[in-house]
């Protein structure tokens, strides 16, 4: 491989991410105008778009909300290390991992499902951590864990002696169900939960990894700067066109107050964007949903990924709206799980991916959800591996980079570990005030046997029960 190969691949990473995050005023000014190119929000250095959009620079103002997330960067010499470093250590595993693994049977992973002698969370997390009251945090839990267990309403068991709980609607989208998670509506007092399942087919480890960051017309006054997971978006919106009339009425009917969405793993990438969408359409007086105004709306997720990608361009307005959303927004992440990690801590899944190097040596079945995961990074893995200096695969690192949680990570260490609250201000943060409560200071912990722990890792904290209402006090 070539000097020159290695800095064009570096420095496409490099401008894809200072595309995102300068200021639209600083980027206007930096326009290639010899070519004419504009490369917004994605691009390459030798590719021209003469009918490229030009940003508007009448709404790129000096700072707020969403210029002190992206202000404190590094330096686009680290930023070009770190990537370089990274794009080396891509490829010298992929081989391992587009093996024809095994993966577990249905059965033996229901085996792994079995509740353990305590196996209950040590605490809690307290209402000034998520912004709902214990119980509701429990609730949330327990609907994220019986989404994946339970195939009829009927079967659904969330009330317990001191609080009821209504089934509202359970969607299982009937023939798509194999390529389409299930989504329900439960009512507690004046609280509306809207959940949506978890990762478990082939086609929802598709929906994972498509991640096409996207605008949406259901929050078009802040589309400019709020871009997310694109799959995940189309599923999320699906539900609430489909289901969004009954929700409103009942909603109505019943004078609810609060709305939280939720759900585990690619369910709690839906109940993120499920938030974004709602609160922006109960915002917006052209929205049939505006008849909901002055419901609060605020999300509860466990083990989701991360799901948005903010360009440095706000109005004041989409300023006031993200930190509303932020300040309404949490996600629990439990040791080592890789996929809250996913997309934007990508030193931290290579670290995964190396440590269970070992593990798959052994060629035995692994979790089926590790298989997709690792099904993906190895392809990625090998793809980079054999196209160095194609420009197109260090923008593509860009972009997964830019990817961010919005709000309070509730983080445990260990089943019975208070928990930390953390913040995740996006990937090449300098840190300069020295933060001790950022995502990415939390770094991968080698053990034993990773491919054992995976499926404990990402689920143990809504099953067995973890935060979940143990099944002897529901009915």
């Amino acid at each position: 491989r070539s000097e020159s190969q290695v800095d064009r691949r570096s420095e496409s990473q490099v401008d894809s991410f200072r595309r995102l995050t300068e200021p639209a005023k600083k980027r206007a000014k930096t326009t290639d105008n010899d070519s004419g190119n504009w490369w917004w929000p994605f691009g390459r250095k030798d590719v021209k778009d003469p009918t490229a959009l030009l940003p508007d620079e009448s709404e790129a103002p000096p700072g707020g909300f969403v210029s002190d997330l992206l202000e404190d960067l590094e330096s686009d010499e680290v930023i070009e290390k770190e990537t370089m470093a990274f794009m080396d250590r891509v490829g010298k595993v992929g081989a391992n991992m587009i093996k024809d693994f095994t993966e577990k049977s249905e059965d033996e992973e229901k085996i792994e499902w079995e509740v353990k002698a305590d196996g209950k969370t040590g605490f809690v997390p307290t209402k000034e951590m998520t912004g709902v009251e214990s119980a509701i945090c429990q609730l949330c839990s327990t609907i994220s864990a019986q989404l994946y267990t339970k195939t009829s309403h009927e079967q659904f068991k969330l009330s317990t002696k001191d609080m009821k709980t209504e089934l509202f609607i359970y969607d299982d989208h009937g023939a798509f169900l194999d390529v389409t998670p299930p989504f329900l509506v439960a009512i507690t007092g004046k609280t509306m939960i809207l959940g949506w399942g978890g990762t478990w087919s082939l086609a929802d480890g598709l929906n994972d990894a498509a991640a096409s960051p996207l605008s949406s017309l259901a929050w078009r006054k802040y589309a400019k700067t709020i871009k997310v997971q694109g799959a995940m978006t189309s599923i999320a919106h699906n539900d609430i066109v489909n289901h969004g009339n009954a929700i409103i009425a009942k909603a109505k009917e019943l004078g609810i107050t609060e709305i939280v969405t939720t759900g585990q793993s690619l369910g709690g990438g839906l109940s993120q964007i499920g938030h974004l969408t709602l609160r922006a359409l109960i915002e917006d007086a052209k929205s049939q949903w505006h008849e909901l105004e002055g419901i609060n709306v605020r999300s509860v997720a466990f083990c989701g990924p991360m799901t948005t990608v903010l360009l440095n361009n706000a109005t004041p307005e989409t300023d006031v709206f993200l930190e509303k959303l932020w300040n309404n927004s949490c996600n629990v992440v439990y040791k080592n799980d890789v996929v809250p990690r996913g997309y934007g801590y990508l030193s931290f899944m290579e670290d995964f991916v190396e440590d269970a190097q070992g593990d798959l040596g052994k060629a035995l079945p692994i979790p089926r959800i590790a298989k997709r995961f690792l099904d993906i990074q190895g392809k990625l893995d090998v793809l980079i591996q054999g196209a160095k200096n194609h420009e197109s695969l260090a923008g593509l690192l860009g972009v997964f980079s830019q990817y961010r949680h919005m709000g309070n990570l509730i983080y445990y260490e260990s089943e019975d570990a208070e928990p930390l609250v953390l913040k995740d201000m996006g990937a090449f943060h300098k840190n300069t005030k020295g933060a001790t409560n950022l995502l990415r200071s939390i770094k991968y912990k080698p053990v034993e046997n990773p491919m054992d722990e995976f499926m404990g890792w990402h689920m143990d904290i809504i099953r067995g029960p973890g935060l979940s209402i143990p099944e002897e006090q529901l009915m």
